[in-house]
């Protein structure tokens, strides 16, 4: 062998060592954040949770479908999208979605304290979706940030091209036989060393109508509100002694 031959060699083995190491390393960070991702995707359940379990208690207090269609019609949002019969059927998870509330609103009569519940709930409705909403749009974001980076990465490392250029400066052809054999080999590797990209926000999630701000509606969701006690007065009786209870 040749001197050239020999510095050839070094220097073919440095800077494929050099190249494996930014790689993976560059590798490591990239999967170490989408894993961040997919925790912080998770995170956002309990958020979308917040905001069915208010749905669930206002379509309680309504009482009927005639008016949780009136509500969407007034709100904006839609209460059947929403839906769980498991929820809305079972006396038990009724009872602790209201004790957890843990207190009524004051008021002289039950019609106006039931109103005010209602009212209430509204409100919390709001945060909810916003909170939900703002979460999701922070992840579709960083998503989208994550992706671009990982394709930039991509670009920068392409495997199968490196490994053909390395192959070709050793003349190393005899161990994976002809060229079209070892370009397989090549692509394979690099599929099985890619990340694997998990589902972005709007994939994953349900999107729901933003529900208006209660200054617009109030006087609507008031007689909304009094149109279920008077169809329902017992239960809506009810709802507000569990309301008054800790849960």
């Amino acid at each position: 062998m040749k001197p050239w031959e020999d510095i050839a060699d070094v220097l073919s083995t440095e800077i494929k060592r050099e190249l494996a190491e930014a790689y993976f390393s560059e590798k490591l960070a990239l999967e170490e954040s989408w894993e961040e991702y997919k925790r912080e995707l998770k995170s956002l359940d309990k958020l979308e949770e917040a905001l069915i379990l208010n749905a669930c208690r206002l379509m309680l207090m309504l009482g009927d479908e005639e008016l949780w269609d009136e509500f969407e019609a007034i709100t904006n949002f839609s209460l059947k999208k929403c839906y769980h019969p498991q929820i809305i059927a079972s006396s038990y998870i009724k009872k602790t979605l209201f004790e957890k509330l843990g207190k009524k609103p004051f008021a002289f009569t039950s019609k106006n304290r039931f109103v005010k519940l209602f009212l209430n709930i509204y409100e919390d409705l709001i945060k909810a979706y916003q909170a939900y909403e703002k979460k999701k749009d922070d992840l579709e974001n960083l998503y989208e940030e994550l992706k671009k980076e990982t394709e930039s990465f991509y670009r920068r490392y392409d495997l199968s091209q490196i490994l053909g250029f390395f192959s070709r400066l050793e003349g190393a052809s005899l161990e994976l036989g002809p060229i079209e054999k070892k370009e397989k080999v090549y692509e394979e590797i690099s599929s099985t060393l890619k990340i694997s990209l998990p589902e972005s926000p709007a994939e994953k999630t349900e999107a729901y109508n933003e529900p208006k701000s209660l200054n617009q509606i109030s006087n609507d969701l008031r007689k909304l509100a009094k149109s279920a006690f008077e169809h329902h007065q017992e239960y809506a009786k009810e709802l507000l002694s569990l309301a008054a209870k800790k849960g």
